[in-house]
C-alpha cells in the first residue's frame, strides 16, 4: 500500500467506520428478524402501565422466574425504537449479557449493541462513536459502565436484576450505583426505567407507590402456568449423624444420578471457586496466607493433579510449599471446598454424568461466558458447577435440579445485607430451574433448617421477608432508612495509614455532629492490607436523604499526605 501511494495510484484517507451489520463475537448476522410474541394479561398489564406513565418515572416490574420479564423488554423496547427514541438495557454479570444479546439480535438485527468490560477497546470505541452518530435508534446492551453510554433520545432504560449488587461500583473513584443513576438519568432526559427483578431490593421495595414514588407491575405467574420449583432442605446435621461426612448429601447424589434417564440437566452452586479454600499446617494451626494481603491463599489444582496457591485480591500465585514456615511440619491440610473441589468429587462419585464449570476463572477471554452456556444448552454436559453467576437470570430450559452447597456460608457473613442477599440468591437459583416442561426442584444443603431466611425460602413469601426485614432496619435505624458513607484510606505504610485515618476523623467529627450524623472510626478494613497496601476507614451514618458532612472540593484531599490515597464510597452496598 506504501508503494502505491508513492506512486500517486492510491490514497490513504481517515474514515469513520459505520458497519451496517452486527458482529456479536465472531459471528456476524444476517438472519431474518424475528415477530413479537404474544403477550399474557399480566404482560400486558405491565406494558399498559409503562406507556400511561409519565416521562421521567420509573416502575418495577416485579415478576416470578419465569414469567417472561425479558419479553415485556423487548416490546417495550420494539415501542421506543418505533418513535424514534434509543434503549439502553443493563445487565448486572457479563455472564448474563450473551443470552440478552442474542433475544433484542433476534428481534431488532444490527440495531443491538454490546458495551461491556468484555468487548476489547476497539469495539468499545466503535459503539461508542455508533451511538453518537447514529442515523437511526439504537438498542445498547452491557453492564453497569453502560449506564454513561451516550445516546440521544433516550426513551427507555432497563435495569435487569436491579437487586444485585454488581450494579455498584466500588472502587475506584467515582463509586456509583448504576440503578440510581439509570433513574436520576431518566429524570434528566425524560425516559423512563423499568427495573426488573423477581427479588426487589429492600431499597426499591421501600420507594413503591403509594407511599414512594415507584409504581409496580406484577407478573404471578410463569409462562404457560408452570409450577414454582419446589424446595427440598437437606438437614447435613443428620447426614453427619449417620456417619455421612461428604460434601456432597446422598440424598442429592441419587437426584443428580437420575437426571441422564429424565434427559435433564441440573446446576449446582458453591460459594467459592478455586480448589479449597485455605491450606493449614495441622501441627501448629498456620494458616498460609498471601505476603501482600491479609487472606489466606486459596488451593487450585492443575490438569496433572499438582496443586498451587493463589490470592483473589492481588492475584498473587506461589506454589504449594514441602513444609510449614512456621514450625516445619510438614502435616498440611487443605481445608473448604471450591468449585474445582467439588467437580472432582461428583466426577468420582457420579461417573456416568458430564460436567462443565463455570466461575471466574474459566469464563475469561473474550465470550468465555458464552462459549460454556453454549455447550451446556446444546447438551455436551448434564451437570454445571459454577459460583453465584449461576443463579443469576440464565434461561436453560432442561434445567430441573438445581443444588447449593455449604447454604450456611451465604447466611452468616458479616453483613448487614447478608440475610437480603441470601434469600435473593437462593430464590434465583430455584428459579433456574422448571423452565421448560418438567417441574423444577432445589435442593439446600445446610446446618442451621431453621434459620430464618431459610423458612422464608420454604414459604416462598418474600415480601413477608420484605416487611420482617424493614421493620427491623426501620427500628435500628440502618440503611435504607438512613444513609451510610465510607471513607477508605490505603497506603504502603501502616502507621502513616492510621494516623492519616484518625487525623481525617478528627477533622469531620464536629461537621458530623452539627449535621446529625455519626461517625463509626477510624478502624482497619475487614482485610487490612490488600496488594501490599494497608487499609483504615471510617463510617458514616446520618439521616435518610441528607447530604454528606464532608468538605466541598479538594479540601479533604488536602488533610491526607501525599502517600495514602482516600477513596469516598457513598451509600456502600459492603460495609
Amino acid at each position: 500500500m506504501n508503494g502505491l501511494i508513492d506512486r500517486g495510484l492510491a490514497r490513504r484517507e481517515k474514515r469513520l467506520l459505520k458497519p451496517n451489520n452486527l458482529i456479536s463475537g465472531s459471528k456476524e448476522v444476517f438472519c431474518a428478524l424475528e415477530p413479537s410474541r404474544k403477550l399474557t394479561f399480566e404482560q400486558t398489564k405491565a406494558v399498559d402501565l409503562y406507556l400511561s406513565s409519565s416521562q421521567g418515572s420509573a416502575i418495577l416490574l416485579w415478576g416470578v422466574t419465569g414469567s417472561g420479564k425479558t419479553e415485556v423488554y423487548l416490546q417495550l423496547a420494539e415501542k421506543e425504537l418505533s418513535e424514534g427514541r434509543n434503549c439502553l438495557i443493563l445487565a448486572p454479570e457479563i455472564g448474563l449479557i450473551p443470552q440478552l444479546v442474542d433475544r433484542f439480535i433476534k428481534r431488532f438485527g444490527s440495531r443491538v449493541l454490546e458495551y461491556h468490560s468484555g468487548c476489547s477497546d476497539r469495539e468499545r470505541v466503535s459503539s461508542w462513536r455508533r451511538g453518537l452518530s447514529a442515523e437511526e435508534p439504537l438498542v445498547v446492551v452491557g453492564t453497569r459502565s453502560a449506564i454513561f453510554f451516550p445516546l440521544a433520545p433516550l426513551g427507555l432504560i432497563v435495569v435487569d436484576e436491579e437487586h444485585d449488587s454488581s450494579y455498584k461500583q466500588a472502587a475506584p473513584m467515582p463509586c456509583y450505583h448504576a440503578r440510581d443513576l439509570a433513574l436520576e438519568r431518566a429524570k434528566r432526559t425524560g425516559a423512563k426505567v423499568v427495573l426488573g427483578t423477581a427479588t426487589p431490593s429492600l431499597s426499591i421495595w421501600k420507594s413503591l407507590t403509594p407511599k414512594g414514588n415507584i409504581a409496580v407491575a406484577r407478573l404471578n405467574n410463569r409462562i404457560s402456568d408452570r409450577p414454582l420449583p419446589s424446595i427440598h432442605l437437606v438437614d447435613m446435621r443428620e447426614e453427619f449423624a449417620d456417619g455421612h461426612r461428604l460434601l456432597i448429601s446422598r440424598q442429592l447424589i441419587s437426584r443428580l444420578a437420575e437426571l441422564p434417564e429424565s434427559r435433564a440437566q441440573g446446576v449446582v452452586l458453591v460459594p467459592r471457586r478455586g480448589y479449597n479454600s485455605f491450606l493449614s499446617c495441622r501441627s501448629c494451626g498456620e494458616v498460609v496466607e498471601c505476603p501482600n494481603c491479609d487472606v489466606a491463599l486459596t488451593v487450585h489444582k492443575t490438569r496433572d493433579g499438582k496443586h498451587w496457591l493463589r490470592c483473589h485480591w492481588c492475584d498473587y500465585r506461589c506454589n504449594v510449599e514441602p513444609y510449614c514456615g512456621h514450625c516445619g511440619s510438614s502435616a498440611f491440610k487443605p481445608f473448604g471446598a471450591g468449585t474445582q473441589r467439588v467437580m472432582e468429587h461428583l466426577e468420582s462419585e457420579l461417573k456416568d454424568l458430564r460436567f462443565l464449570r463455570f466461575d471466574r476463572d474459566t469464563t475469561r477471554g473474550r465470550d468465555g461466558h458464552r462459549r460454556i452456556l453454549e455447550k451446556f444448552a446444546a447438551g455436551e454436559a448434564d451437570v454445571l458447577v459454577g459460583t453465584q453467576m449461576l443463579s443469576k437470570g440464565m434461561d436453560l430450559p432442561r434445567v430441573t435440579l438445581a443444588a447449593v452447597l455449604a447454604a450456611d456460608g451465604l447466611l452468616h457473613r458479616p453483613d448487614l445485607r447478608a440475610g437480603e442477599n441470601a434469600l435473593q440468591i437462593l430464590m434465583q437459583l430455584a428459579g433456574r430451574t422448571g423452565r421448560g416442561e418438567q417441574p423444577g426442584h432445589l435442593f439446600v444443603q445446610t446446618y442451621c433448617p431453621d434459620h430464618p431466611v431459610i423458612k422464608h425460602l420454604v414459604n416462598g413469601n418474600y415480601e413477608d421477608f420484605l416487611n420482617k426485614e424493614s421493620q427491623l432496619r426501620k427500628e435500628s435505624g440502618l440503611v435504607p432508612y438512613s444513609r451510610a458513607c465510607l471513607l477508605k484510606l490505603s497506603g504502603e505504610s501502616a502507621s502513616l495509614t492510621a494516623t492519616a485515618s484518625a487525623c481525617l476523623a478528627e477533622e469531620i467529627k464536629p461537621i458530623c455532629h452539627s449535621r446529625g450524623w455519626s461517625l463509626v472510626g477510624p478502624a482497619p478494613s475487614m482485610i487490612p492490607k490488600v496488594a501490599g497496601r494497608s487499609r483504615w476507614q471510617l463510617l458514616l451514618h446520618g439521616p435518610e436523604g441528607s447530604a454528606l458532612p464532608l468538605p466541598v472540593g479538594p479540601a479533604l484531599w488536602d488533610l491526607l499526605p501525599r502517600e495514602v490515597a482516600l477513596t469516598i464510597d457513598t451509600d456502600p452496598i459492603e460495609l
